[in-house]
């Protein structure tokens, strides 16, 4: 693995959306929800961002797939710019970049089989039907799904369970980046912690890097190597997990630590 390439490098992104108004519709002005942000995921580390709901964390990832268009800044992948006008560049995203989605339920087909929804990503590419169910057992066990779930349907699985296959989905085309947009808000306590032990396991094993997006600073501090702060699509601080985390110097990071439930006696 080159280290000397980062995964990500996103320079002065900015995505604005449209307010309409009066009989027309037509546009009265613009909301800037993510503002020149700037930032480096280096390739087999963590960098999660933070900040409170409405701040543009998540907008900003769906823009690095091409979800949300970007109306200014740059995004390189692997040393590559990355134009979403252009079909190569868009499919080489694709190959390289996937997306956990914050609801696991949504997020599946519930009118398809574990095996179909997994195995669509690379019978599209190419493979065998048959090699791609075989791809997509590895992976099942590998994130602890019991046998015999290919051909069962999401309703059949608990919530975590169904996290645990929108992961093993991700990892079927062998992506370098994993973007993953509040995987575990929707989990119970016990679960998160065992999703958070997937996605550390998954990154030292594969070497892949993790773009995590999260409100919750108890997680981000288990998980991350760097921090971005987010306030109102602004970053406010970014660095060092540990150094951000136990000396914030940003006044609204310190008020998202402290904002953090503790037990006293």
């Amino acid at each position: 693995m080159d280290t000397l390439v980062p995964a990500l490098e996103v320079e002065n992104l900015t995505v604005k959306f449209p307010i309409r108004g009066g009989v027309l519709g037509k546009v009265k002005n613009y909301f800037t929800a993510v503002d020149n942000v700037s930032f480096t995921l280096p390739q087999g580390k963590i960098l999660s961002i933070v900040g409170e709901s409405g701040c543009g964390k998540s907008t900003l990832v769906k823009s690095l797939v091409g979800l949300v268009q970007a109306d200014f800044g740059s995004y390189k992948l692997l040393g590559e710019n990355v134009n979403f006008k252009n079909g190569a560049a868009v499919r080489r995203v694709r190959d390289l970049v996937q997306m956990i989605f914050q609801d696991p339920f949504s997020s599946l087909n519930p009118r398809q089989t574990v095996a179909e929804i997994l195995t669509a990503p690379v019978v599209a590419r190419g493979l065998s039907f048959d090699d791609a169910r075989t791809r997509a057992q590895k992976l099942l066990d590998r994130v602890s799904i019991p046998a015999g779930a290919l051909d069962k349907f999401p309703h059949e699985f608990s919530g975590g369970q169904r996290q645990r296959l929108c992961i093993a989905r991700s990892l079927m085309v062998e992506p370098k980046v994993l973007l993953c947009d509040e995987v575990t808000s929707a989990l119970d306590v016990s679960v998160q912690a065992q999703i958070l032990h997937l996605l550390d396991d998954l990154r030292n094993e594969l070497g892949i890097s993790l773009l995590f997006i999260s409100h919750d600073m108890q997680v981000v501090r288990a998980l991350s190597d760097d921090v971005l702060v987010m306030y109102f699509g602004k970053v406010v601080e970014r660095g060092e997990a540990d150094k951000v985390l136990v000396n914030p110097q940003h006044e609204y990071t310190q008020k998202l630590l402290a904002s953090v439930p503790t037990i006293k006696r």
